[in-house]
């Protein structure tokens, strides 16, 4: 090969080289994407409950607001409470975990097999909405991270976390599983006009 054909072949494959890089600028990159930060929204969560949302007194400090929903085919009511810890609050995984914690299954399977999780956008927020059913423990103890607990059998819990710059909002209910699934619609309603302020 002479010298001057060597240099043509050497050029032409840098050509080549630069064009197939180009292309790979250009094309996005799916790694780099789901790696990217996300911007979390700042401010208050602002909602307006539902009329038939009976409103309660907070029965501890720790929750901001409280709701009780009439029962549904002779059961008795459920209960949803609001908690927002500005800054701290735990991870959303954490949060479902401890959640799924407090059911149990008749076949001994595992609560966090049987939930239904899906994450909704709500005006432009993250809400990762969870329904699960089982036998309720409830704390007799609420403030108390662990101690004697009630079964509730039949029992249902239906969620939302809302992912905020300042700390997740929580809004959980529990109750027998007819009144949840009675009140479901209104719930899923109420997510989707969660917004910031």
């Amino acid at each position: 090969m002479t010298r001057s054909r060597f240099f043509a072949m050497a050029a032409v494959l840098l050509f080549i080289a630069a064009c197939q890089s180009k292309k790979e600028e250009q094309q996005p990159s799916s790694q780099a994407t789901n790696s990217a930060p996300q911007t979390l929204p700042a401010g208050e969560v602002i909602y307006t409950a539902p009329a038939d949302w009976v409103v309660q007194p907070p029965s501890s400090s720790m929750r901001k607001a409280e709701f009780r929903w009439p029962g549904a085919e002779g059961n008795e009511d459920a209960e949803l409470a609001v908690f927002f810890f500005p800054g701290t609050g735990g991870s959303v995984q954490a949060n479902l975990d401890r959640w799924y914690g407090q059911f149990k299954q008749a076949d001994g399977s595992a609560t966090a097999q049987r939930a239904h999780t899906e994450k909704v956008d709500a005006n432009g927020l993250v809400v990762t909405v969870t329904h699960v059913t089982g036998t309720y423990l409830k704390s007799q103890s609420p403030m108390m991270m662990s101690g004697p607990v009630e079964e509730k059998p039949n029992y249902a819990m239906l969620a939302a976390i809302v992912e905020t710059a300042n700390g997740p909002w929580f809004f959980k209910a529990t109750g027998p599983e007819a009144t949840i699934t009675h009140w479901r619609p209104s719930f899923d309603a109420f997510v989707k006009s969660l917004r910031v302020q």
